[in-house]
């Protein structure tokens, strides 16, 4: 449990340093040459998400054990989902980080050509999302289902699932801070489906909630994040 708790550190700081760099103007500025991306579509397309695609790699790797499930069919799938997932996660922030730039600097006062920035928006706002999103339920999906089948030998103590908490808040607030003060489209269905998963897999299937910390990490985390945001947008 220790590499898992230090881990999901990571993700917590990762989260931490994908809201400051969003949602304020310490990376505004631009690149050279050309100015061909700001720090901030910079760092939300590569730095940020690669951070996150081996974090979750290696928890994959605390996840699997020898064990006769590895030589099923199953198995291979469920690494199947989690290779594509890192493909679509990767291609859907490289085409969102790009057109976003591109929408905000030249399209929002129409500076190029109306034809031109229906593409670039349509990139930006719609096709990036699908694709990144497509990436993020996989690799969720795959991780907890990959658990559920690959249980842990010996079920991890109240402490533990405790210590899982804090870092399952940071995940939690940065799902608010990223979503409840904009335009919601598919995001929050997207967090609400992998919660319900996690909340499935930990309160309804065959497995004790303790035999599955890194289901119970997306279960808190995801609750509490969708949950907040929804109470923000829809009772304020």
């Amino acid at each position: 449990m220790k590499k898992i708790h230090l881990i999901l550190t990571g993700l917590s700081l990762n989260i931490i340093l994908l809201s400051l760099n969003r949602l304020t103007k310490l990376t505004s500025s631009y690149l050279q040459s050309f100015e061909f991306l700001r720090w901030l579509d910079f760092n939300a397309m590569l730095p940020i998400p690669l951070m996150a695609i081996i974090l979750y790699y290696l928890l994959r790797q605390q996840i699997v054990y020898d064990s006769p499930f590895r030589k099923t069919a199953l198995f291979v799938f469920l690494n199947v989902l989690l290779i594509s997932g890192i493909y679509f996660f990767g291609a859907g922030s490289g085409d969102h980080e790009v057109t976003n730039y591109l929408h905000a600097r030249f399209c929002e006062k129409q500076v190029l050509n109306k034809s031109l920035c229906n593409i670039v928006i349509f990139n930006d706002d719609e096709f990036s999302h699908y694709v990144y999103y497509l990436g993020f339920v996989l690799m969720n999906v795959s991780l907890m289902l990959l658990e559920y089948n690959l249980p842990r030998k010996k079920s991890v103590g109240t402490k533990d699932l405790l210590f899982i908490v804090p870092n399952s808040l940071f995940i939690a607030l940065g799902i608010f801070a990223n979503l409840a003060f904009e335009d919601i489209g598919i995001d929050l269905w997207v967090f609400a489906s992998v919660m319900a998963l996690a909340i499935y897999l930990l309160f309804f299937a065959k497995r004790k909630f303790a035999q599955l910390p890194v289901t119970f990490y997306f279960g808190v985390a995801y609750s509490l994040g969708v949950l907040s945001t929804f109470v923000f947008k829809y009772f304020k």
